[in-house]
């Protein structure tokens, strides 16, 4: 026969498990590169983001990472620091004026916690250094957007993604048991608890 105290254990494991229960998020098992990760973002341009680790050398500006990289640069003739095209690209850009707002190469680069900045100088004059990452994306519009490659990213293409879940598997949201069975449970065990202490009166 079930003893008060058993009743009142078995009471308390089940409000436990009404609390919620977190999916742990999946870890990346992408590599990270031990130089310089340096990365072309094409967006509407077409085309994936390509990725590559290049080791930097005394003196090296971001510019020649970039070249190293397989990423030739063309720079606006009137302000050669500013760069125009990258790997030829937009073909119909014209390159004796700035760009404009609205269509133009972003540079970007992180500090060592992967987190990516807006460049405060041209690619010809930044020091990028080993752990670091260097980056163009394309920007077409007024917003302008960080690149969305991570520094975890494995080097030479972007990282697979993870499968979509669908929102009751989403690691975000915490999932419970129904609201009724809470109290459904603890009135089905003071039932039994009032039972034995009755009968052991």
């Amino acid at each position: 026969m079930l003893s008060l105290r058993s009743a009142m254990v078995a009471l308390a494991i089940l409000a436990g498990a009404t609390a919620p229960v977190l999916t742990p998020a999946p870890a990346s098992a992408a590599e990270a590169c031990d130089d310089v990760t340096v990365v072309v973002e094409p967006n509407a341009l077409g085309g994936d983001p390509e990725i590559a680790c290049v080791r930097p050398e005394e003196g090296d500006t971001g510019a020649d990472l970039f070249e190293k990289a397989g990423h030739p640069l063309t720079y606006v003739t009137s302000m050669p620091s500013v760069v125009c095209r990258v790997d030829g690209r937009p073909k119909t850009a014209g390159c004796a004026q700035m760009p404009p707002a609205d269509a133009y190469w972003s540079l970007w680069v992180t500090d060592e916690s992967g987190a990516w900045s807006y460049a405060s100088r041209n690619v010809t004059e930044i020091s990028v250094t080993s752990g670091q990452g260097v980056a163009f994306t394309w920007i077409d519009d007024d917003v302008v957007t960080a690149p969305a490659t991570e520094l975890g990213d494995a080097v030479g293409a972007p990282s697979s993604p993870s499968p979509e879940l669908s929102p009751e598997d989403s690691p975000s949201e915490p999932r419970q048991l129904p609201g009724w069975v809470a109290p459904a449970g603890i009135l089905a065990l003071f039932s039994v608890a009032g039972v034995v202490w009755w009968r052991r009166r």
